[in-house]
């Protein structure tokens, strides 16, 4: 029989509020990937700290032993807890959930991967750029050179899951624990990702632990399943058009031929990929849905609606008032009408405040600038389907869905007219993003608050948008009501997404 790589043996992790798994064991082989299943806050991600060390503040391993046996050595955790700081990021690889947190936001990208990887196998940085850059060629990254001298904002989440990849691999790692790696990525290039860590396994005989909730990676990318709780399986029955909801049909939000242009280069700028023109409406009570391939620009759209960008060209009206992004009067209409709910729930949070603190910051802030009367936190979290104890807990002993819904709650307490949701619900299980979805169009009725849905899961879309705007390369390349692009849809990119022989139905073989 092959010799076992890692062994956990009875693990249990809990904090305060109780157990977060309870006597886990698992082995994992040189060479085999393992998929590690199951709902939010069944306790996935925290089993992947574990075995790196790096569990959060509050959680703590009750008992249970880690085993890591390499030629050399083997090591276990609690007991050589000091030793394995240099066991993390030369024999364990590790991707995390969210690509932009995993990147320095003021470095450019070939400084920091020379300095990560540098430091982790504890020489000069110099000697790594050409494996880097091999290894970037072998993940799937084209135009280098760009990639090298850009900042992260300026890569799309695809590029920067293979940029982690890159990282963590360079060093060739004996195992790699990778954590939702398709979450952020639209399901046409999920199945290239995917092969990359099918020919990393071949090529180098590395182990990969998969933490995901979708069932067709681990159809697609897994030997074994281990199931930490069943999960809800998708319907295949499926409306292909979103309830309608009473609203108003005046538009409240309105895009006329907005496009934003990158600059790169510094002193001596370059011109980058473009965004848009992209034009469009959205009324009150409505959900307009952005759906695109990963590096499409959907992001870049969501920043420039609330004011993180200046577009390059075009206009925004907002409530029949055009926002001019030079005012800050302006700028403040714009983020107070407009609220984001960014993708990762949990990394939005300050992991050091409680819950109360972050939404009473954001009471307190809101008083100083309008001089608005009460808000009702308590009210909000209800709204939210959240009980009042979450007020006392900090982000890390939360769920991902919870902390999405706190995220949800934050942005509510604005009393915003539109929510754009970009990727909100990506990294959730199925059981769990379903009810993000019913919350979401709740809110639509019960508020009359508009939504601008941007996901690359067409299930999802399906199930919100009353209306589609199709995006490929920066460009809308189709545009209309849920039902019509649904059932008729015209151009390539829009047949790709809406077809059900584009889902990952089965392994390749390499």
């Amino acid at each position: 029989m092959p010799p076992v790589l890692l062994q956990i043996d009875s693990l249990s992790l809990a904090t305060d509020a109780g157990y977060i798994t309870k006597d886990f064991s698992l082995e994992i082989k040189p060479g085999e990937i393992i998929a590690l299943t199951g709902k939010s806050g069944s306790g996935k991600t925290s089993i992947a700290m574990a075995i790196l060390g790096l569990l959060n503040r509050g959680v703590k391993q009750v008992n249970g032993k880690i085993t890591l046996s390499l030629q050399d050595r083997s090591l276990s955790l609690p007991g050589d807890i000091g030793s394995w700081p240099s066991i993390r990021g030369t024999h364990i690889g590790f991707t995390q959930q969210d690509v932009y947190g995993a990147f320095d936001p003021v470095i450019r990208m070939g400084k920091q991967m020379m300095m990560v990887v540098a430091e982790r196998a504890k020489l000069p940085n110099n000697n790594f750029e050409k494996d880097i850059r091999l290894k970037m060629e072998e993940v799937g990254l084209t135009d280098i050179d760009r990639l090298w001298n850009s900042f992260p904002h300026e890569l799309s989440g695809g590029q920067l899951q293979r940029c982690q990849i890159c990282m963590a691999t360079v060093i060739q790692p004996e195992l790699l624990i990778t954590d939702e790696p398709t979450s952020a990525i639209d399901k046409i290039n999920q199945a290239e990702l995917l092969d990359v860590f099918s020919k990393l396994r071949e090529k180098y005989n590395m182990a990969i632990l998969c933490i995901t909730h979708e069932e067709s990676v681990v159809r697609y990318l897994a030997d074994r399943e281990v199931r930490l709780s069943e999960i809800e399986e998708i319907p295949q029955s499926l409306s292909t058009s979103a309830d309608q909801v009473e609203g108003d049909a005046k538009p409240i939000l309105e895009a006329v031929a907005l496009s934003y242009e990158y600059q790169f280069g510094g002193l001596w700028s370059k011109k980058g990929a473009t965004v848009g023109p992209i034009s469009f409406s959205l009324a009150a009570g409505r959900c307009l849905g952005i759906i695109g391939e990963s590096g499409s620009g959907k992001s870049t759209l969501a920043q420039l609606l609330v004011g993180l960008l200046e577009p390059t060209d075009g206009k925004l009206i907002l409530e029949g008032e055009e926002i001019d992004y030079q005012i800050p009067k302006d700028i403040r209409k714009l983020r107070t009408n407009i609220q984001l709910v960014m993708q990762d729930g949990r990394g939005s949070l300050h992991p050091n405040f409680t819950i109360g603190q972050l939404l009473s910051e954001v009471v307190t802030s809101q008083k100083m600038n309008n001089g608005n009367g009460e808000v009702d936190i308590r009210k909000v979290l209800q709204d939210v389907n959240l009980p009042e104890n979450v007020l006392d807990r900090k982000p890390g002993t939360l769920s991902g869905g919870e902390c999405l819904r706190v995220s949800i709650a934050r942005a509510l307490l604005l009393g915003p007219k539109i929510l754009v949701c970009d990727e909100s619900t990506s990294a959730l299980d199925v059981m769990t993003r379903n009810g993000i979805i019913d919350l979401l169009k709740d809110l639509m009725k019960t508020r009359s608050l508009a939504i601008l849905f941007i996901s690359h899961d067409e299930y999802l879309i399906r199930k919100m948008a009353d209306n589609i705007v199709v995006m490929s390369e920066g460009e809308v390349v189709e545009q209309g009501t849920s039902t019509d692009l649904v059932q008729h849809p015209t151009h390539t990119v829009t047949k790709k997404i809406f077809s059900g022989d584009a889902t990952l139905s089965g392994r390749k073989r390499l």
